[in-house]
């Protein structure tokens, strides 16, 4: 708004200056009009600091003194337009140099769920599933008093997240709506597991990075399903255990500790980045270098397409 009366008040003193200057004896008049009208915008600097407010202040500075032949000599037509793009000039100058503007804070609708289930739970055993979309997925054992608790930090605008229990099975899912089209914020879920109860665990993971560590947990079965994701696994150094992977265009990285042997079968397109400490049998498997010394075997089976998997050993 303040820019379009500046315009107008801009085309009528040209129209004043050019086409009616022998109709007007007091000029200054005029100029002393248009100051006030660019200074009184120009106010507005000490709240809103810009180039654009200080401009007009300083022009309509210009004009006022101008008015009151309290430069050097009087300003003629051409002279006052130069000024004004001076001014425009000078101001962007100091603003850029004295000012700098903060970006906007975005406000995220970030919300922190916890939940514990099931309640009353009495068994030893449970089974558990997730199902993320564009996530940070995080399982890992915890001295807690219940067999799950699952953490969420999610923007409730893009994500769906629920939890369900019904006896001894356990779901968690967080998944993309349908209708967002804001670009995701990667939401982030911790899925924390009581030591001592025997766990199936099943995980679907899109677009996704997983870190699965059962080091302190006894897990029975644990299957994979990963798309376009990035799964690190830990295997239980508890029991003996077997894990199943699906995995499509995804990066598999099993961290195996030293205690714990390894037996890999793989079927489909799959890249092996380290297999130095693993040794190839006749049937096509794969056995760690530490399989006859290890004190629990995990039997690690992978369908794969276009995907990576890296072995490495941890203490």
């Amino acid at each position: 708004m303040e820019g379009r009366i500046i315009l107008i008040a801009l085309g009528i003193l040209i129209f004043i200056s050019v086409l009616f200057n022998e109709l007007f004896v007091n000029f200054g008049l005029i100029k002393f009009f248009f100051g006030v009208v660019f200074v009184a915008f120009g106010v507005p600097f000490y709240k809103k600091k810009s180039a654009g407010t200080l401009g007009n202040l300083i022009f309509g500075a210009i004009l006022i003194l101008d008015s009151f032949r309290l430069l050097p000599s009087p300003l003629n037509f051409w002279q006052i337009v130069l000024l004004m793009i001076a001014s425009y000039i000078l101001a962007a100058g100091l603003s850029g140099l004295f000012h700098v503007r903060k970006k906007p804070h975005k406000k995220i609708n970030k919300e922190i769920l916890i939940f514990d289930i099931p309640p009353n739970f009495t068994g030893d055993s449970l089974d558990l599933s997730t199902e993320v979309d564009w996530s940070y997925l995080t399982v890992e054992s915890s001295k807690i008093d219940y067999p799950v608790r699952a953490k969420a930090s999610i923007d409730g605008e893009i994500y769906s997240f629920k939890n369900s229990y019904d006896g001894d099975k356990v779901m968690v899912n967080n998944k993309l709506k349908v209708s967002n089209v804001k670009v995701p914020r990667r939401a982030k879920i911790s899925i924390y597991l009581k030591e001592g109860i025997s766990y199936s665990y099943v995980g679907k993971l899109n677009v996704s990075d997983g870190f699965l560590n059962f080091r302190q947990i006894n897990t029975k079965d644990v299957r994979i399903e990963a798309t376009a994701s990035k799964v690190a696994i830990i295997p239980s150094e508890v029991d003996n255990s077997t894990i199943d992977i699906n995995s499509e265009v995804s990066s598999i990285n099993i961290k195996l500790p030293n205690n714990v042997a390894l037996v890999l079968n793989q079927i489909g397109e799959l890249n092996f980045k380290d297999l130095e400490w693993m040794i190839q049998r006749d049937d096509g498997s794969y056995v760690s270098a530490n399989f006859s010394e290890a004190l629990y075997t995990c039997y690690l089976n992978i369908s794969s397409e276009m995907s990576k998997l890296n072995i490495e050993f941890i203490d």
